[in-house]
């Protein structure tokens, strides 16, 4: 059985919180070369040369615009792995599985984290972090790959927890 509170407090947690980081840390682009990489263009400035909204509407553009909620679903979704990793860890009793899980599913979420949701999920299937960085995947894409990733994660993980522990006698030796 998942446990599903976990999981949805552990992906909301992270993905609200990554919203939240990118709220606190957006700053008004002052040129126009700034706006366009924050994903404004010409006709979002006024006459004066100044964009031409408050700083919360002009995050919360850039924030659609630049498809952010993309990452944010990725870093959700790699916290709830953990978690749940973590979870199965407790469950099973066996330190190495649970150090495993959840070095795993670190590193997935501290690559989301770092490059913006553009190599982890490739990088897995072989295609190379460089690779992936140069070639402008699209986010969309990088979070369907961390989906999959996560879930193919979690499936193997709950065969793990629903298999029944086979206790080991001390002292006993093989048949040879």
């Amino acid at each position: 059985m998942l446990p599903y509170r976990l999981l949805s407090v552990a992906f909301f947690a992270a993905a609200l919180g990554y919203v939240l980081i990118s709220y606190l840390s957006f700053e008004m682009p002052k040129t126009l070369a700034d706006a366009e990489f924050c994903g404004f263009d010409i006709d979002d400035f006024d006459a004066s040369g100044q964009l031409a909204y408050p700083p919360f509407d002009a995050w919360r553009i850039s924030f659609l615009r630049l498809q952010e909620y993309w990452v944010a679903l990725s870093v959700g979704m790699s916290a709830a792995f953990m978690a749940f990793a973590l979870f199965v860890g407790y469950r099973a009793r066996q330190g190495a599985l649970a150090a495993g899980a959840a070095a795993g599913g670190g590193i997935l979420a501290f690559a989301v984290l770092c490059v913006s949701c553009l190599a982890p999920a490739l990088s897995a299937v072989g295609l190379g972090v460089m690779g992936t960085v140069m070639a402008d995947v699209p986010r969309w894409l990088m979070a369907l790959n961390t989906l999959l990733l996560t879930s193919w994660g979690v499936m193997f993980l709950s065969r793990r927890l629903a298999a029944c522990p086979i206790p080991r006698c001390l002292g006993a030796t093989p048949a040879a």
